[in-house]
């Protein structure tokens, strides 16, 4: 997800019928550019080089989503939308949830089998610390640092939707990223923009990025 203003200009966005490293390519209305929608990076044309501003998101039904923001609209869903979200359930090997660091960084991943296994997974990748949790109930999953008051703590599985670190005990809402209760209550992890890819194409676009099986 990508603020699509550049330069005080607001950009509207559309399929350009092209591929590359076997992933959707977009183009601007505006100019004509050609935009990678993994990297957020132009690739081609007037604004060649320029880089979108990645915005954190979250993974989940809409559903579940409506649940906690009534007062959100959103776009219809296609039967092409639906089937993709159907194959990425039935086949959670072929896909990861990938953690975005930058268009050039070396952003990691987590296979979405290990994620739907395990719920919460600490990742040790590109000098910084994460967790990525995931709720069954809303399939949701999302990134969160796990460093706090300068010190990387470490995390486990507690309940539905809650987790607790190895330091304190404190428990943490895996949703929110917020401590509920504990030494840490009130404490809040910030959130890394994350998304979900087919592993090929995240490994097309990010060669140095670690994948956590």
């Amino acid at each position: 997800m990508y603020v699509r203003t550049v330069k005080d200009q607001e950009l509207n966005f559309q399929v350009s019928g092209m591929l590359w490293k076997r992933s959707l390519v977009m183009r601007d209305v505006e100019t004509g550019s050609l935009w990678s929608h993994l990297l957020g990076k132009s690739m081609r044309g007037r604004l060649k080089g320029t880089e979108l501003e990645i915005l954190d998101g979250v993974m989940t039904t809409w559903g579940e989503w409506k649940e906690r923001h009534r007062g959100t609209t959103v776009l219809g869903m296609s039967r092409t939308a639906k089937r993709y979200n159907e194959r990425v359930w039935r086949k959670p090997d072929r896909f990861v949830y990938g953690v975005h660091l930058g268009a050039g960084k070396p952003s990691p991943a987590v296979s979405l089998k290990k994620l739907q296994a395990e719920q919460i997974v600490n990742v040790e990748a590109a000098g910084k610390s994460m967790v990525v949790t995931y709720a069954k109930s809303g399939s949701r999953a999302q990134a969160f640092e796990r460093v706090v008051d300068g010190k990387a703590l470490s995390f486990k599985n507690a309940d539905e939707n809650v987790m607790v670190d190895d330091a304190t005990g404190s428990k943490w809402n895996a949703t929110t990223g917020i401590c509920v209760e504990g030494r840490l209550k009130g404490k809040k992890l910030a959130p890394y923009p994350g998304t979900v890819s087919f592993r090929e194409a995240w490994k097309n676009f990010f060669p140095d990025g670690k994948i956590v099986e």
